[in-house]
C-alpha cells in the first residue's frame, strides 16, 4: 500500500512539474533577444531623417535604417516618430528601442550601446542668413566661444539634448544660448524671420531647409575656430543585454555593406556637390573607425 501510495505521488509530482518547466521554456524563448522587436525611433530632421512631405523616408538615416530592417533576420521591425528627448529618456529607462545617427558620448554610454559609424556629420558651419554674410565675415576670423561671450547680443538657439562635437558641446554648456529649440525647421525658421542672427549646424541641413522653404540661397555657411573633424553617426540602443546583442549583429551587417559603392550612395546623398571631396577624402577612416 505504503509502495502504491508513493508511486501515485510521483506521477502526480510529475504532472504537476512537466507543465511547469515547459511553461518556464516558453517564456525563456519568448524573452531571447531576437524574440523582442525592435522598435527604430525617428523624427523629422532632413535631409538624415524624413518624416513627411515627398521626400519621406528617404534620407540618409531612414535608407540606413531600411537596410538594416532588411538584412536583421529573426526580428520584427516598427517604426515610431517621437521627439529626440524621448528617445534619450525610453533608451535610460531599458526599452528595445534603437536610433540611427546617435553621436557617441562618454555620457550616453552610461545608458546606450553604440554601432561602429553608419555615417558622417561634415562639415559644421555658422549659418546666417545671405543678407548678414558680410556682418559675420567682419568677425572673421569666426569663433563659436567669442560668438557666446563677446557678441551675446547676436541670438542662437540649440536642440534640445543635441551632441555636436565635444568641442562644441562644452561651449554650449559653458555658455547656453538664450533660446532651445525641439525640431530643426523651427530653428530655420527662426533665422529666416530674424528671430535668430545664427546656428552652428551642419550644411547640408541647412542647405535642404532652404530648399523647402523655397529659397535655396537663403543661408550661407562660415568655417569657424571650433569646427571639428568629421562626427561619425552610429546606431544608438538601449544599454541592456538586449541592445548589446543586437548592435552585435548590426556591425556585421555594416562590415559587409560599408565598403560597398551602393553604401557609400547612401552616405554621399544630398550632400552639397562642394562638400564632396571632403567627405571622400575622410571615407577610408570612416570605415577604419571603431
Amino acid at each position: 500500500m505504503v509502495k502504491r501510495r508513493s508511486l501515485a505521488g510521483l506521477v502526480v509530482a510529475l504532472a504537476l512539474a512537466v507543465p511547469g518547466a515547459a511553461r518556464a521554456q516558453d517564456a525563456q524563448v519568448r524573452d531571447t533577444p531576437m524574440s523582442r522587436p525592435i522598435t527604430w525611433s525617428v523624427y523629422d530632421a532632413p535631409p538624415y531623417m524624413m518624416t513627411e512631405g515627398e521626400n519621406r523616408d528617404a534620407g540618409i538615416f531612414d535608407r540606413i535604417r531600411r537596410l538594416l530592417s532588411e538584412r536583421l533576420i529573426g526580428y520584427t521591425h516598427s517604426t515610431l516618430n517621437v521627439p529626440f528627448p524621448r528617445i534619450i529618456t525610453s533608451m535610460k529607462n531599458g526599452e528595445d528601442w534603437c536610433f540611427v545617427g546617435g553621436v557617441k558620448t562618454p555620457e550616453r554610454e552610461g545608458f546606450a550601446v553604440f554601432s561602429r559609424p553608419v555615417a558622417m556629420f561634415y562639415p559644421l558651419r555658422i549659418v546666417v542668413r545671405a543678407a548678414n554674410r558680410a556682418r559675420f565675415e567682419a568677425l572673421e576670423p569666426l569663433s563659436l566661444r567669442d560668438l557666446l561671450t563677446e557678441h551675446r547680443e547676436l541670438r542662437t538657439s540649440m536642440l534640445r539634448n543635441r551632441a555636436i562635437a565635444p568641442a562644441v558641446d562644452a561651449l554650449f554648456r559653458q555658455y547656453p544660448p538664450g533660446q532651445i529649440h525641439s525640431e530643426f525647421g523651427e530653428a530655420f525658421r527662426m533665422l529666416l524671420n530674424d528671430r535668430l542672427d545664427y546656428l552652428v549646424e551642419f550644411s547640408s541641413i541647412a542647405a535642404y531647409n532652404a530648399r523647402q522653404f523655397g529659397e535655396p540661397n537663403a543661408f550661407v555657411g562660415l568655417p569657424f575656430a571650433e569646427s571639428p573633424d568629421p562626427v561619425f553617426a552610429r546606431v544608438m540602443c538601449a544599454g541592456t543585454p538586449w541592445g548589446r546583442e543586437v548592435v552585435a549583429r548590426i556591425d556585421a551587417v555594416l562590415a559587409e555593406e560599408r565598403p560597398g559603392s551602393a553604401y557609400r550612395g547612401i552616405v554621399e546623398a544630398w550632400a552639397a556637390p562642394e562638400d564632396l571631396p571632403r567627405i571622400r577624402t575622410v571615407y577610408d577612416s570612416f570605415l577604419a573607425s571603431d
